[in-house]
């Protein structure tokens, strides 16, 4: 089991109440906690997924069309180094190395559907499942999320743990990683490897 019992006090807890549904035309609803997302991108012709055949950068400002036309914001992207010598931000990815992050530290306590940091969580569900896949994306959230409260079993999300590397059931591995700040924790994942 993997525990983040010093960054409880910055995150909400996270957990599926429900599941993802298709009725055929590639619109499902996803409910986590009281948070409902309508997922219907696939039907407007948006890219759901990270695309091997193009830079990263593209694919992250494919990504950031769709949550500018969803939630009126998108990422920033910022070098670690740069990302560390100021405070930490939401609607930031980080890169290090190949690898890009979120700091989770970042993440906020309550949901309102309408307020800022209930779009920032979507945003990073979508970050997840855009570099992850579907099942992997949800999966890694949700533990995150429980990780954030306080602690939690990976094996219940698919994943089994090795330090501080979570690999899932598929063989794909994301990494926390602590910042050099003591709130500062990252989740690094690994383009192209999903």
């Amino acid at each position: 089991m993997i525990i983040f019992n010093t960054f409880a006090c910055n995150s909400r807890h996270i957990e599926s109440n429900g599941s993802s549904s298709d009725d055929g035309d590639k619109t499902g609803v996803l409910v986590i906690n009281n948070m409902e997302q309508t997922e219907n991108d696939e039907g407007n012709g948006e890219q759901l997924y990270y695309d091997k055949t193009k830079e990263l950068e593209e694919n992250i400002r494919i990504l950031n069309t769709v949550l500018e036309k969803k939630y009126g914001k998108s990422f920033k992207i910022l070098a670690l180094e740069d990302y560390e010598k100021g405070e930490p931000s939401d609607w930031t990815i980080v890169l290090k190395d190949k690898r890009v992050g979120i700091d989770t530290s970042t993440w906020k306590f309550d949901y309102n559907p309408d307020s800022d940091e209930s779009k920032y969580m979507k945003a990073v569900l979508r970050f997840f499942t855009f570099i992850c896949g579907e099942d992997m994306g949800m999966s890694l959230w949700q533990l995150t999320g429980d990780l954030l409260d306080g602690g939690a079993d990976e094996t219940r999300y698919g994943f089994v743990h090795n330090g501080s590397q979570v690999t899932y059931k598929n063989g794909s591995a994301a990494i926390y990683e602590s910042g050099i700040r003591q709130d500062t924790m990252y989740i690094w994942l690994t383009p192209g490897e999903y």
